[in-house]
């Protein structure tokens, strides 16, 4: 059974595993160290019994809405090493940034995936997520791909606007 706790600072190089995963999206080392300054709170790691990195979640919390008084979560990226897929690693980490983010009484989380990750976009149906909209061309590359924009409105939002 795997762990969950922080992220800390010397798991950023521990990861080339994960993020050179074909179902991760790659960001270079100042994208992560960039959210882990800003939200340090709201990167999580999976740790697996033999102490490895076994997966990870990097968050943020905004302001959104009128008067910026609504904040929401942005699920920026989460990836689970290929050994540990199909376990419920993913759901514990969004079940945790989920909690973490009822603490600071967010109104919703969201986040964006590519439409071609099926296994992804199951998961997130699962877990409460809706299809909000469909983001064209979203990813660059050899064969531009959209991605879905989904949404899950936290208990702060009583009527699930």
């Amino acid at each position: 059974m795997c762990s969950i706790r922080e992220l800390h600072l010397d798991d950023l190089y521990k990861f080339n595993a994960l993020v050179f995963d074909p179902y991760t999206e790659v960001y270079n080392l100042s994208f992560f160290l960039r959210h882990f300054a800003q939200w340090p709170e709201l990167a999580l790691a999976s740790i697996s019994p033999a102490g490895a990195l076994a997966g990870f979640i990097f968050g943020k919390c905004l302001d959104s809405g009128p008067g910026h008084q609504q904040l929401h979560g942005h699920v920026c990226v989460l990836t689970v090493h290929g050994e540990y897929r199909r376990l419920g690693l993913a759901s514990q980490l969004m079940k945790s940034f989920d909690a973490l983010l009822e603490l600071r009484q967010a109104w919703y989380m969201d986040l964006f995936l590519r439409c071609s990750n099926r296994a992804a976009y199951k998961l997130y149906c699962s877990l409460g997520y809706v299809l909000r909209r469909v983001l064209l061309e979203y990813y660059p590359g050899d064969a531009m791909e959209d991605a879905f924009d989904m949404r899950k409105p936290l208990s702060r939002d009583k009527q699930r606007q």
